[in-house]
């Protein structure tokens, strides 16, 4: 697969873009992959330890599941969207192409 520089945002900011623009504003770990174009090695890690340890992001119920598997869904936290959201403005107004360069689907 082709690689991308690494984007000049943080990896908060991606997951918060991608869950921004989900259907449902919640997405399994795997779906947020899918929003961002292959970054350097490693960046997998990267996505998954920004949503287990960053406190905007929140884990929440697969109620639309119909495996036996119990997968969870990533969402914003209520609480801390405003954060996220003056992040994200902030990085946008630096430079909107670099959302473009970072995410597969902007």
């Amino acid at each position: 697969p082709k690689h991308y520089p690494k984007p000049i945002y943080s990896y908060s900011c991606l997951i918060a873009m991608a869950l921004k623009n989900s259907k449902t504003g919640s997405l399994p770990v795997s779906e947020i992959y899918s929003f961002m174009k292959e970054p350097p090695d490693g960046w997998k890690n990267s996505v998954r330890h920004n949503l287990s340890l960053n406190k905007c992001f929140e884990k929440v119920e697969n109620k639309m599941s119909g495996t036996s598997r119990k997968g969870c869904l990533w969402a914003l936290n209520p609480a801390k969207i405003d954060k996220m959201e003056e992040e994200m403005q902030k990085w946008k107004r630096k430079d909107l192409a670099a959302i473009h360069r970072s995410m597969a689907n902007p």
